[in-house]
Parts: C-alpha cells; structure tokens; sequence
C-alpha cells in the first residue's frame, strides 16, 4: 500500500500516508492500538485499514513483514511500530510522511 496524493487549499500537493494495522481477535493490546490510530484520523487525513492475521490476507501480510506479534503498524509498505505506539511516535510517523510533494 503505498502513499496516496492530496491536494489542499491553495493547491498544494501532500503525501497522504496509509496505515495498515495489523490485529488479531486474542490481542490484548490490539483494541489500544486501534482506538489510537481511529483517533488521528480525526486530525490527520490517511488510508487506514485493519486485517486481522488469522486471515489469508492477514498470514500472508504478517509473513512478508516479519511480523511475529501484534498490534503491528505498517505504514507504506514499512514495518513501523510493534505493540502500541505513544500518540507522540505514532503522530511522528504521520507527519514524516506527510511532507508536501514537489
């Protein structure tokens, strides 16, 4: 999943990131994760999708990212966070991403 294109007010073109949270129905720490990142939508605009890893979309995205525990945060195709990221690292990440495009 790779970075999407908005375009702002006074035409200027940002990278839109997409998250992609990783979860499982047994995950303790899962629900945290995902109240985290359904909270910086509000504030930020990017692509959010959760795939629960007991799924074939899930097994397979876990094994291409070396994923061995969850809540894991892929944003554009990198493995970011394992576990619960601090609102601070995640908002980070975000705007890492986020730089206006040339």
């Amino acid at each position: 999943m790779e970075s999407g294109v908005k375009i702002t007010r006074n035409s200027e073109r940002i990278l839109v990131p997409n998250i992609l949270l990783l979860v499982s129905p047994s995950c303790g720490a899962c629900p945290s994760a995902k109240s985290l990142w359904k909270q910086l939508r509000v504030k930020y605009s990017f692509g959010y999708r959760e795939v629960d890893i007991t799924t074939e979309d899930g097994k397979s995205l876990a094994d291409r990212h070396s994923v061995r525990a969850v809540p894991a945060t892929i944003i554009d195709g990198r493995l970011t966070f394992v576990g619960v990221p601090s609102r601070e690292s995640a908002e980070k990440a975000l705007l890492l991403k986020m730089k206006p495009r040339e």
